[in-house]
């Protein structure tokens, strides 16, 4: 896949997780990420394509688009990934309640 082509299948991934997100408000909830053990679950997979897909675009691209925090979005992604057993479901909630919602235009 060329280039351009494949950071236009990792934008539309992000797009859809984030529309994923966005369609179950439980995801923003700390309390409803505590209680219910596969929303959690859903909710940091989702988060973690985000910056996979982030982190697999073309330098070309990020650098395009400096107003996105590209390296909090990757640097999540590898906490999620990594230091899964410490996960912090009030900043997961954060991460999404704030800083994933698309500003309405």
């Amino acid at each position: 896949m060329r280039a351009a082509e494949a950071d236009k299948a990792r934008l539309l991934h992000m797009l859809d997780a984030i529309e994923q997100l966005e369609a179950n408000p439980a995801c923003a909830s700390e309390k409803a990420l505590d209680e219910d053990a596969m929303l959690r679950f859903g909710t940091v997979k989702l988060i973690e394509i985000i910056g996979e897909a982030a982190n697999m675009l073309t330098k070309e691209v990020r650098t395009s688009h400096p107003e996105v925090p590209w390296n909090l979005i990757i640097g999540m992604r590898h906490r999620l990934v990594h230091d899964y057993f410490r996960i912090d479901t009030s900043v997961v909630a954060e991460v999404v309640g704030i800083h994933i919602p698309r500003t309405q235009g």
